[in-house]
């Protein structure tokens, strides 16, 4: 019968958590892709600075390392990750941030990572500058 002591049951342990670990590849997965509501057309670029990131071109954008901290969710679409004067949900397609693309949106609006608003075709208003088309105002 074999006696395992107390220190090599945890240098075992500390070497199996080491390699899995090891395994796990860096940089983003299906997983993290697909938890953005809208990913098309930008898709790696949204996060990334290579459209397609691999071994040494994983660096992330302002967007890709906001998405590190904050993960997708009211407060990063709220945010303007690349300063271009619009919200990251905007560009996104899903402006409240709630995981769900909004009404008729397929396809993003803009990039969140690229600084590039001007191509932005969604409009945000608020409820009273709304009324005011309707009033003359």
């Amino acid at each position: 019968m074999m006696i395992v002591s107390k220190q090599q049951m945890f240098l075992s342990l500390v070497a199996t958590v080491v390699v899995m670990v090891l395994a796990v590849p860096s940089g983003a997965t299906s997983t993290d892709m697909n938890t953005l509501p809208v990913i098309s057309p930008f898709e790696c670029t949204n996060c990334h600075l290579a459209d397609a990131p691999s071994g040494e071109s994983v660096t992330l954008n302002d967007f890709g390392n906001d998405f590190l901290v904050w993960g997708w969710g009211p407060d990063l679409a709220a945010m303007d990750s690349d300063g271009d004067g619009c919200n990251n949900g905007v560009e996104i397609g899903d402006s409240d941030g709630d995981g769900t693309p909004d009404n008729g949106v397929n396809d993003e609006s803009s990039n969140p990572g690229l600084g590039d608003c001007s191509s932005a075709s969604t409009d945000v208003m608020t409820w009273s500058e709304l009324k005011g088309l309707f009033n003359g105002q």
